[in-house]
């Protein structure tokens, strides 16, 4: 078994290109460059590992966003103090 581990930077520049196959209930999505980066990764999925992928992705935001009041709440409350 050949395994292979790809790590692959989300820049706003970077290209995705999505693909339906819907006779086979997968879909492709296609990472390519990005802030002059050389990146060009394929996502191939079926259906249920895409909504996995999705939902997981939107709980990874809300946790991101939590933290990120938090901090902010923190940072504001080390000002005042100081």
């Amino acid at each position: 078994m050949l395994s292979v581990a790809v790590d692959a930077h989300l820049y706003p520049d970077t290209a995705l290109d999505v693909r339906v196959y819907a006779l086979e209930d997968r879909a492709t999505v296609r990472l390519t460059g990005g802030l002059g980066s050389g990146v060009d990764v394929t996502l191939f999925a079926d259906r249920a590992e895409l909504v996995r992928l999705r939902d997981t992705l939107a709980a990874m935001v809300t946790e991101l966003d939590t933290e990120r009041a938090a901090l902010a709440l923190r940072l504001r409350a080390n000002e005042s103090a100081a």
